[in-house]
């Protein structure tokens, strides 16, 4: 534990104090009729009470007032503390969103349009990881097509929860929602929710996608329930229609019913994330780009170009995320 701003010892202070608050105000409404004061003694006593108990009880969180769910920011720190999540400055209900490549954890300042690399994900006998949820609780999950992983949020690196059986044909999509179940989809329409209390965890389909539409790659789940995605039209031919113009969608997961929001005008929009009351697509075509998504017309801009920052080579996004608290409106 760490305490910030406080002299060595702080913490254990800080508790004795709390406790020495607790007792002082159980006190504080027995003081007239124990004590027998008349009103203007009590009213003295009240005011030195009431002043100390302000000086020694206040507020213990610093910031805004709320301890962040984030346990991590770009740097590996505890931004918990002071309320800080990466690229959340200035932003309410904001989480740190994180993106990867096959091999590769970063996280993403799309506030400040920066990026940092926090490291590889070393999975056994080098796994592709195809994508990345984050649960209300801030642990980030990772897939691959064998196994779900949970991955460190300061290095990248992975540990295995269990191996899995396939979504559909292959599980190219994760998400969580709010209320903390885990959802897969594979890039031919198949929805599945994997259950984690079991172990190995379990992979059930409960839906197929409606009006013949697949995930090009991710979607993700925020605040409200709503689940956005990045489709394609399953009739659409190799570098055509919807499959080099991936489509904004929302999904039910339970049902699999699609409601179109629009054409993006970018193809390949392997990573999804929500931020800044916006979508953003990420692109798996060695780019780097990141893609601004209206979430009412699905009408796509150009947002960020991000390159790995030890090679200086555009990073080929295979999936992205942010924690399902987030909010439609920032």
């Amino acid at each position: 534990a760490s305490c910030h701003g406080c002299a060595p010892g702080g913490v254990i202070v800080r508790a004795t104090v709390h406790i020495w608050c607790t007792r002082l105000h159980g006190l504080l409404g027995l003081a007239a009729t124990e004590w027998g004061y008349g009103r203007s003694q009590m009213r003295i006593h009240l005011l030195f009470a009431v002043t100390l108990a302000s000086v020694a009880c206040g507020p213990t969180n610093r910031g805004n007032g709320q301890i962040d769910a984030t346990p991590h920011g770009a740097d590996g720190s505890n931004p918990g503390i002071d309320g800080q999540q990466s690229g959340c400055e200035g932003v309410n209900n904001c989480f740190s969103v994180y993106a990867h490549s096959d091999t590769t954890l970063y996280v993403v300042d799309l506030q400040a349009k920066t990026l940092q690399k926090l490291g590889a994900f070393n999975a056994p006998n080098s796994e592709v990881i195809t994508d990345l949820a984050v649960a209300p609780d801030n642990t980030i999950y990772v897939i691959s097509e064998t196994a779900l992983y949970t991955a460190d949020a300061t290095d990248g690196h992975v540990t295995k929860v269990g191996s899995l059986s396939t979504c559909g044909q292959k599980a190219v999509a994760l998400t969580t929602t709010p209320d903390g179940k885990m959802w897969a989809g594979d890039f031919k329409g198949a929805i599945c929710r994997i259950d984690t209390t079991a172990s190995p965890p379990t992979v059930t389909q409960t839906a197929t996608m409606s009006n013949g539409m697949a995930l090009s790659g991710d979607f993700v789940a925020v605040a409200d329930g709503t689940v956005f995605g990045t489709a394609y039209r399953l009739s659409d031919g190799t570098g055509t229609g919807t499959q080099i113009n991936n489509l904004l969608v929302t999904i039910d997961v339970l049902t699999g019913a699609v409601t179109q929001k629009g054409p993006s005008g970018f193809p390949k929009l392997f990573g999804t994330s929500f931020a800044l009351g916006k979508v953003f697509g990420f692109t798996h075509d060695t780019t780097g780009h990141v893609v601004e998504i209206d979430p009412v017309s699905g009408a796509g801009t150009l947002y960020a170009t991000f390159l790995d920052p030890q090679t200086q080579i555009g990073i080929s996004f295979a999936g992205a995320g942010v924690n399902s608290l987030v909010t439609v409106i920032p």
